[in-house]
């Protein structure tokens, strides 16, 4: 027996020995590098380069299989040296091996002679690379047969080949077999140069019982009786030359609607749900064809399906022909599922489309550039939606959910570049499908296309694509197709300067505009902006920033092509011919930067904003003087007694981007208050009262959709905040759970169990019970957290602790229980820390339930929850392997935390306290007079 079949003969033991017991892992990645393994290591030598794999696999699936949730597995992988070599490098993991050979590929029709690999071989465990040793040196050139014969797993960890399971109609369960290959688990199917540059073809046979059927990337070619009784073997047409982790099969159940290239496959039972993404996913793909000059059905592939799967780690996966989700991320209930829901939905299937060009047709070279994948997709997750559901103003959305929302994450010491050479490990390919790749990666790719204009942009994209097709690509080659279209009137001298330091450096610039005292003249000036002024972060970056802006003299919010460029080092002082009031920089927020102004001008821009229209200043950038002002006065770039009062314009605001922003800086204030949300309550109520006027609970025919997303948000905020009217009117609403409006139901699902007690939790639990609509399901389970008793919170937990809730959806349900009520923090940390082994085994693993405490932790606002981290750090940390070092960093957040309240929450405190005074004195005032008219009246 070879070493290389011994090893990992030995491996795959001990995993089926722990599989029924579902062994803890004490990281949701691979383990850690030993001493022995270099970062380098991790790398497959390019030594050999594969050209095509032939797999066929067989899955056990049947209750009455011996070897049931096991698959047999045959691959040949044809392949080619670059160099004289007698070692093969490639991925192997969890796989037994009982055919390891290879031959020299024959012409003609000679029969090839297998040759053993040699029996001395080497595994690496930690970077799932074997070392497979020839008798003979492999030529340069020569094309030669790699043939295995192993066995595999279906474990239900949704990574791999593995296993789903659902209950239909009949109280029966139906088990699947699924893939989930990126980034590194196609190696868990077959053997593989698993590696996203190393592109071949694939050919697919899937063997399946008759009850069964089968769908892969490509067309079924054929299907016949296979020599085992009651089989079937399905052959699947030769696919594109493309990575291994895009490669994807189903064995299932399933039913189709599809025509003769397009299908929406999932559960019989939710087959009248398919209808929504059927349409809209073959609008989309056809017109972000004809937006790129290249036809999907031209690519290689003639046919796209996209499959529902109950059990799904990633919310979906661009597999080739073959697009993957969750359940609640493609179907659709007319009745039930809600437009926010429906947005969603559209928007994940534009963004998995968008794949079959970037990241399919064209692949990053390594996960080092993930963002050439993830941030296109994310860019026409808004942009290729709006080619079909143009009534939804995804261009206004896309601000407030990408731009802002990164600017967060990448102000601190934890971000890392969008091009990130120090990546190699399974740790650091984690790391990479953040937000950095896919909102950072939407928001520069946005601000270049802004720079260059719409019509050179796009012909970059269409140059791009015929380029490198069916190749790997890196920054610098898209970089090479941008300038290739980018006029010199638009900064092209700049383009280098700006690509690489938005792409090479962390981080993003404050611009400072300051106007003059006169205001003829306006000095821009730049430094990184930081949230933190310790984290260790580079304080000294700086950016080539394209700079746009309007004023009260052109009032321009439409022109976003910028007028300069800021450089490194320097400050650019713009002057004017007659005097400005105020200057608003970054029109549209199309640049990757924050912007400050002289206290003057902050001034100058709230009396704009308290004007008719709020003085025509666009909603996007009202939403960005929101957002800017809370950051900035949480950096402590501005105080907060400036930001407020100007954040007191929102009296006026009626619109879903401003409140969007709003409501996220609300948030963290929030947070920090901890219980000691009444004059908050009262603000908030005071703030949001026009809006709440305007929209009410009742949608009408003329909302627009930013209507209904303003609605859900406002309500929320109201009745989570005190309002008695909405309270009352939610409550109302639940107590007809049946007929409860779908774009509302967020709101009154929440209040009913927040307000209410075991009664109301009952009537929502058993809704949910027998709820077959997953948006809906998703929806009632969420609500779940909105409870406030000790009881209902232990019966919510223990919930997630079971199996009632499936594991990809506990980290949010268990969310709920500590983000909806301020109240609850305390209470789910003692239950979470009380209970962390079983919470890990219903997780699957230490590293989820480290993040479940570190989220909690970051909500913590008094010394004694602090104690309590400490404690239970000191006493467990030691079972958490790697994933300590989470616990760890959640110490210092919370104590970053205490120490920002103490100095920065008692100016918010008391600006609540002195409106919420002046407020009760205002109706105090006007009841006195009342009472004095009533008094002349009776006198008369």
């Amino acid at each position: 027996m070879s070493a290389l079949r011994l090893a990992v003969l030995v491996a795959a033991c001990l995993s089926l020995a722990s599989a029924g017991t579902r062994q803890l892992q004490q990281d949701n990645v691979q383990p850690p590098a030993t001493l022995a393994t270099e970062l380098g290591d991790y790398r497959l030598s390019e030594s050999i380069n594969p050209v095509s794999y032939n797999i066929t696999l067989r899955p056990y699936l049947l209750v009455d299989d011996t070897k049931r949730f096991t698959f047999d597995g045959e691959v040949w992988i044809e392949v080619i040296p670059n160099v004289a070599t007698r070692s093969v490098y490639l991925h192997s993991k969890n796989l037994t091996y009982s055919v390891s050979e290879y031959w020299a590929k024959p012409t003609g029709v000679a029969v090839p002679t297998p040759v053993k690999f040699n029996a001395i071989n080497e595994t690496n465990y930690d970077t799932d690379i074997v070392m497979l040793s020839t008798v003979d040196i492999l030529a340069v050139g020569q094309a030669y047969i790699l043939h295995f014969v192993y066995t595999g797993l279906m474990e239900d960890d949704m990574h791999g080949f593995y296993r789903s399971s659902y209950v239909d109609d009949n109280n029966e369960t139906k088990w699947l077999g699924s893939t989930q290959f990126q980034t590194n688990h196609a190696r868990r199917a077959f053997p593989s140069f698993d590696e996203p540059q190393f592109k071949a073809t694939f050919n697919v046979t899937l063997r399946r019982h008759y009850t069964f059927s089968t769908v892969s990337n490509t067309r079924q070619v054929s299907s016949t009786p296979s020599t085992e009784a009651g089989y079937f073997d399905d052959v699947y047409a030769t696919t594109p030359k493309m990575s291994t982790y895009i490669l994807a099969f189903i064995i299932s159940e399933f039913t189709a609607r599809k025509d003769e290239q397009f299908g929406v496959l999932a559960r019989p039972e939710y087959y009248s749900q398919t209808q929504y993404s059927y349409n809209v996913g073959r609008k989309i793909l056809a017109e972000i064809g004809k937006y790129l000059n290249l036809d999907y059905y031209t690519l290689g592939n003639d046919k796209m399906d996209m499959a529902a799967i109950p059990d799904f780690s990633a919310g979906a996966m661009e597999n080739w022909g073959l697009l993957t989700y969750r359940e609640r991320s493609l179907l659709v209930d007319e009745s039930a599922t809600t437009l926010a829901s429906r947005q969603s939905i559209a928007a994940v299937v534009a963004h998995e489309q968008a794949h079959m060009w970037f990241g399919d047709l064209v692949t990053c070279q390594w996960w080092s550039y993930t963002w050439l994948n993830e941030g296109f997709a994310r860019y026409f997750q808004y942009f290729g939606t709006a080619f079909v559901e143009n009534e939804w103003e995804l261009e206004k959305q896309f601000v407030v959910d990408q731009i802002q929302s990164v600017m967060a994450m990448d102000s601190l010491n934890a971000t890392n570049p969008l091009s990130d050479e120090n990546t190699y490990t399974p740790a650091h390919l984690s790391r990479m499908f953040n937000s950095i790749s896919y909102n950072k990666g939407a928001t520069f790719i946005r601000m270049i296309e802004h720079l260059m204009g719409p019509e050179s942009f796009q012909k970059s994209l269409q140059e791009y694509l015929k380029q490198y097709s069916y190749q790997s690509a890196r920054p610098e080659y898209l970089l090479k197709s941008w300038q290739q279209n980018w006029s010199e009137g638009r900064f092209n001298a700049s383009s280098q300067l700006i690509f690489d330091s938005f792409t090479t450096q962390v981080g993003y610039p404050l611009v400072t505009a300051n106007m003059a005292t006169d205001g003829q003249s306006v000095s821009f000036t730049q430094k990184r902006f930081l949230l933190k002024a310790n984290d260790d972060s580079d304080a000294s970056l700086e950016y080539t920033v394209p700079i746009t802006y309007s004023n009260n003299l052109n009032n321009n919010f439409v022109n976003t092509t910028p007028k300069f460029i800021l450089n490194p080092g320097r400050t650019a002082t713009v002057t004017f011919a007659n005097p400005l009031t105020w200057i608003i920089a970054n029109v549209q927020q199309t640049g990757y930067y924050r912007v400050n102004y002289t206290e003057t001008n902050w001034r100058a821009i709230r009396t704009a904003l308290f004007a008719a229209n709020w003085t025509s200043i666009h909603e996007i950038n009202r939403a960005q003087v929101v957002d800017d002002l809370f950051n900035l006065a949480r950096a402590s770039y501005v105080s907060y007694n400036l930001a407020l009062e100007v954040l007191e314009y929102l009296e006026t605001e009626i619109n879903y981007i401003p409140w969007t922003s709003a409501f996220n800086g609300f948030n963290y204030l929030s947070i920090r208050l901890g219980n000691d949300t009444n004059n908050f309550g009262s603000y908030i109520q005071s703030l949001t009262n026009k809006a709440y006027q305007k929209l009410g609970f009742n949608e009408t025919t003329a909302d627009s959709a930013l209507d209904i997303y303003l609605r859900t948000k406002v309500l929320s905020w109201a009745c989570r905040y005190g309002s008695a009217d909405c309270i009352r009117q939610a409550k109302n609403y639940f107590n007809s759970l049946s007929t409860v409006p779908k774009n509302i139901r967020a709101t009154v699902y929440c209040v009913g169990l927040r307000e209410g007690g075991t009664a109301e939790f009952d009537a929502l639990y058993q809704k949910f019970k027998t709820e077959t609509v997953a948006t809906e399901e998703t929806l009632l389970q969420n609500s779940f957290g909105c409870v406030k008793t000790n009881d209902l919170i232990t019966r919510v937990f223990n919930l997630v602790l079971s199996d009632e809730i499936r594991r990809q959806d506990k980290s949010s349900v268990l969310a709920t229980l500590y983000t909806e009520n301020n109240e609850n923090v305390s209470p789910v940390f003692a239950l979470v820390t009380k209970e962390f082994e079983a919470l890990a085994t219903a997780m699957g693993g230490y590293s989820a339930v480290a993040t479940v405490i570190s989220n909690i932790a970051s909500r913590f606002t008094e010394q004694k929850q602090y104690d309590d981290l400490q404690t239970f750090n000191k006493a467990n940390s030691a079972k958490f392997g790697s994933s300590a070092s989470t616990l760890t960093a959640a110490e210092a957040t919370v104590l970053e935390n205490l120490q920002w309240s103490e100095a920065k929450l008692g100016v918010f405190r008391t600006y609540l306290a002195e409106r919420n005074g002046s407020a009760i004195v205002s109706a105090f005032s006007a009841l006195t007079v009342l009472l004095m008219a009533l008094a002349t009246l009776l006198r008369q």
